[in-house]
């Protein structure tokens, strides 16, 4: 039955086109980026939830929750806050290109990946 489940849950998560990966704790992967600049925060995830920008991008991230978010990107300065229903900015100005991990400090299972080019 389990084996099921996992099955089951492979094939749902396929289907949804996630193209993000950081399940083995590794560096975090993003096979199929959306190039954009706007993030949205709804229904405790971020959309897309695998972004492309460059290091000259500046992201406006849009909280569509009633609940404060942040928008965390591990292993640089981007450590945003906002408020339910707000919009604020993160400059990705001097990041260097890699691809970085994000998450909310509120709701860990918030989890996205960022590649800057």
């Amino acid at each position: 039955m389990r084996r099921i489940v996992v099955v089951l849950a492979a094939l749902v998560i396929a289907g949804l086109g996630v193209a993000c990966s950081t399940s083995d704790g590794s560096t975090p992967t993003c096979d199929q980026p959306t190039k954009q600049t706007e993030v949205d925060m709804q229904s405790l995830a971020f959309t897309p939830g695998c972004v492309s920008a460059t290091a000259n991008d500046t992201l406006t991230l849009v909280n569509k929750d009633s609940a404060q978010h942040t928008f965390t990107v591990k292993g640089t300065s981007i450590n945003v806050t906002i408020d339910g229903g707000q919009t604020a900015s993160a400059p990705l100005t001097g990041i260097a290109p890699g691809t970085y991990a994000v998450t909310c400090q509120f709701h860990p299972q918030m989890k996205e990946t960022l590649q800057i080019t």
